[in-house]
């Protein structure tokens, strides 16, 4: 029951990160959009578009993997 409790609030947590992080990805778009610029210039050059794109990736993946072993079984 304590493992399962403890599973359970990691997949609430990392389900929380991944809603912030798209959301704030979200807002970089509509930024990007009305000063008409791109998200290059905004986080920095390439590198940090890749970065920002691997940090949803990589919370998506935790999202998933924990929410597969809170569920199975």
């Amino acid at each position: 029951m304590k493992n399962k409790g403890l599973q359970l609030i990691l997949f609430i947590l990392s389900l929380i990160c991944l809603i912030i992080s798209a959301k704030l990805f979200y807002q970089l778009g509509i930024y990007v959009d009305e000063a008409n610029t791109s998200p290059s210039v905004v986080l920095g050059g390439n590198f940090g578009v890749w970065l920002e794109w691997t940090h949803l990736a990589l919370i998506g993946a935790i999202s998933v993997l924990s929410g597969i072993q809170l569920f199975h079984k």
